[in-house]
């Protein structure tokens, strides 16, 4: 059976011991990362050491051996280490040997600690021998209290067939979700629709994700699921000629058939500028506080829930504008953007931000496989805003502040991102599929402003 990697994320309401219990783990997860990376960066400097003394002709001794950097060693290293197994664990006053406190948090906690270390370590390896692609990546950053987020990672240890009631990660009742050490934890929101996927083998629990939001706790529940059912994959009733996407700051996006024909405008995101008197009256206030005072506290607190409302409805909007499109076309044409060179720009950074640009196009990719939508990612330098979609001829010049596409060469008159909409629409790839619907030409008809 094909099936598909879903995630659930639900808030939490933790009674004040679970709480505690809460930020312990989290703390715990940066403890194990912190005692991973020390190890491998200290095996680095000592054998970096070595060479140069070895260059210069200084060391003729055997080098010091280099570390393992997979997640197995890593798992394996700080078992032994917190069991007092190891000839460098920590002494304690009573004469034992290990962490005290390592049997008050789940096993889990470290051993998924220890597995994002090596995957870190083994970003930064891929990156220095140029196999990985984007900006190189440095060696991993410690982590201290106050300056990442507060998270970690519980596997589910059960496997698929086996019963739901009887998984470490699993729902005790419709409002509760048991968890390793923790018990029965109270969510906010309903959730029907991920117990009746459980219940009926449609969906397993790999892990559980613990973040901290701006003084909440939410809990993400990853695992695969079944497909969709071939009614809800099926073609028949969608819009057979292409639809190009255009991404935009004034409108969220705006969708346009081949044929010229509008297909939906969505509103452009403003949260970010609706919430900006609360946001400077957050920001104001956080600094006429005391460092190190509880006022700071609450003042820091304040400001990060009101981003985290703005971020939580600019989400949801993203997740309606995605769902819309993949279930109403056959086939998307969406353009490949350089999101991270255009916040660069001061002027249009923060629009750009709200706007959540890469993250709609996230979405629509990878919902487009859950519902059989055909793709296509038109090249970056297509000038899908410049090309008159009735003529085809190219401005040279386009400001952003033109809203209207004025043609030169035929007169049209076209608001400027339906323009781009329909050109994307017409876009095709180097390598067309067989069984591609034809758009007609003789049927082409543009809607002008």
């Amino acid at each position: 059976m094909l099936s598909r990697s879903v995630t659930f994320q639900f808030a939490l309401d933790p009674s004040e011991q679970q709480r505690i219990l809460l930020a312990k783990c989290a703390g715990a997860r940066r403890f194990t990362v912190n005692h991973h990376l020390a190890r491998v960066k200290a095996n680095l400097d000592v054998r970096s050491a070595e060479r140069e003394a070895l260059a210069e002709g200084t060391r003729a001794e055997e080098p010091t051996a280099s570390l393992s950097w997979s997640a197995f060693s890593f798992i394996n290293e700080f078992n032994a280490w917190k069991n007092g197994k190891s000839d460098d664990s920590p002494h304690n006053e009573d004469g034992t040997r290990g962490l005290l406190w390592r049997h008050e948090l789940p096993g889990d906690v470290f051993e998924c600690a220890s597995v994002d270390a090596a995957r870190a370590l083994e970003n930064f390896s891929v990156s220095r021998r140029g196999e990985r692609s984007g900006t190189l990546v440095g060696f991993p950053r410690f982590q201290a209290k106050g300056k990442v987020r507060p998270s970690f990672r519980l596997r589910n240890r059960a496997t698929s067939g086996q019963a739901p009631t009887s998984q470490s990660v699993r729902f005790s009742d419709r409002a509760h979700l048991r968890l390793p050490k923790f018990g029965p934890v109270k969510l906010f929101g309903s959730t029907r629709q991920v117990r009746r996927m459980i219940d009926a083998g449609r969906f397993h629990v790999y892990s559980a994700t613990l973040t901290e939001r701006a003084g909440r706790w939410t809990v993400s529940l990853t695992g695969v699921a079944a497909e969709f059912h071939q009614a809800e994959r099926s073609r028949t009733n969608r819009h057979t000629v292409p639809v190009g996407v255009d991404r935009g700051i004034t409108s969220l996006a705006v969708a346009a058939d081949a044929n010229g024909n509008p297909f939906e405008i969505f509103e452009g995101v403003k949260t970010l500028r609706e919430a900006q008197r609360a946001l400077k009256a957050a920001n104001q206030a956080l600094a006429r506080t005391t460092l190190g005072s509880k006022g700071r506290q609450q003042a820091r607190a304040w400001l990060a829930k009101t981003h985290r409302k703005v971020a939580n409805t600019r989400r949801h909007l993203i997740h309606q504008v995605s769902k819309t499109l993949v279930t109403r076309a056959q086939v998307l044409v969406i353009e490949d953007l350089n999101v991270a060179g255009m916040v660069r720009n001061r002027h249009l950074a923060k629009s750009i931000s709200d706007a959540a640009m890469g993250e709609l196009s996230r979405q629509i990719l990878y919902k487009s496989r859950w519902h059989g939508v055909d793709v296509r990612v038109a090249d970056r330098f297509f000038p899908s805003s410049k090309t008159c979609s009735d003529c085809g001829g190219t401005k040279s010049n386009l400001n952003l502040s033109e809203r209207t596409y004025s043609c030169d060469v035929c007169g049209l008159a076209i608001d400027r991102d339906l323009n781009a909409a329909i050109n994307l629409a017409r876009w095709l790839p180097k390598e067309v599929p067989a069984n591609t619907p034809p758009v007609s030409t003789a049927s082409l008809s543009v809607s002008t402003t």
